[in-house]
């Protein structure tokens, strides 16, 4: 169909098929009230800011979330006024944030903390867009907290990806803070990986220390000790003796020394006819163990055995003596007498 330029709308729209009508009438609507948009926001001025940007400030008093919405209208406006309104814009631009902010600040009161999270992520975004500092500082530090409140009540509920997301959030704003490595750590653990469980104890470790944070340090290292305590002795039932070797001096690295480890740790050294290891271990779980003939006998028999193994003797008789109590009898006295003990 061809339209001619000195056709009126309505012959055009009469000489349209029925089926196009409606399309056509809806076009020509857009475009007039789009023109008639531009037209109002170009007759805008500097005054029509000024008045909308008083009447924003006054809003904030009582409706915070609203004022936003007005100043946001107001940075429009001056955008539209051009140069002139340049002022007023940068002052608008300096408040909005603070607004927002506020907005964040009334929701977290109100402990509606998931609606607050939202707000103090503009309150950010803004501040980043206008090189608001303070606010910018000031929201990272609330939703560093929030982020890692969420994260731990997602624990709660086995959400582990979820807070896992959460707690990365918490790390994006504050890289040093060492409890968003440790829940992590909690998290990886819950899902059996040792691996990762291992990786964010470190990081938190090392963020703790900074902040002299030893509540922190001594958590990781007691998770990150008794898991690789369990691996250890874990080995040492399948006869991985290298392995338990391994994972048991891996453990003692995070400070984490019980008498059973020491214990597992020297029937491994000497299994691997590592003597003086053994004898080192044996000794380190004796000194822990209580000072009881029958409590202390698994240890001088290990000690003996390794002597045993280094072809000394003496000292291999002398703990085969101090270890024929309890169970360990039978297998003392017996040691004692293959080895002619005097």
């Amino acid at each position: 169909m061809c339209i001619f330029a000195n056709e009126s709308l309505v012959e055009i729209i009469n000489k349209t098929p029925k089926i196009m009508k409606k399309t056509l009438i809806l076009a020509f609507a857009v475009t007039i009230l789009t023109t008639f948009n531009v037209k109002y926001l170009q007759a805008q001025t500097k005054d029509d800011a000024i008045v909308a940007f008083n009447a924003a400030l006054e809003l904030s008093k009582t409706d915070m979330a609203t004022a936003v919405i007005k100043m946001q209208d107001v940075v429009k406006m001056c955008t539209t006024v051009g140069s002139e309104a340049d002022t007023l814009k940068m002052k608008a631009t300096s408040v909005l944030p603070i607004f927002q902010y506020n907005v964040g600040n009334n929701l977290l009161r109100d402990k509606k903390y998931d609606l607050a999270t939202a707000a103090f992520e503009k309150s950010h975004k803004m501040a980043v867009e206008y090189s608001e500092a303070n606010i910018k500082e000031k929201s990272e530090d609330i939703l560093v907290k929030l982020y890692a409140n969420q994260g731990n009540e997602l624990i709660k509920v086995s959400k582990y990806d979820d807070a896992l997301a959460a707690f990365d959030k918490t790390i994006q704003l504050d890289p040093g803070y060492s409890k968003a490595y440790y829940a992590k750590g909690q998290i990886y653990k819950k899902k059996a990986d040792n691996a990762k469980m291992q990786e964010n104890m470190d990081l938190a470790i090392a963020a703790a220390t900074k902040t002299n944070d030893t509540v922190t340090i001594q958590a990781a290292k007691n998770m990150v000790g008794a898991s690789l305590n369990s691996e250890g002795i874990a080995a040492y039932n399948k006869k991985s003796y290298s392995d338990a070797v391994t994972k048991l001096n891996s453990a003692l690295t995070y400070d984490f020394k019980t008498k059973d480890m020491y214990y597992v740790l020297a029937l491994s050294n000497n299994n691997l006819k590592k003597y003086d290891e053994a004898i080192e271990a044996a000794n380190a779980g004796l000194a822990m163990e209580d000072q009881t003939s029958v409590k202390m006998a698994r240890f001088y028999c290990e000690i003996a055995k390794a002597y045993e193994g280094k072809n000394d003797i003496g000292n291999a008789c002398s703990n085969y003596k101090k270890s024929a109590y309890g169970s360990f009898v039978t297998f003392a006295n017996g040691k004692k007498k293959e080895l002619k003990c005097q």
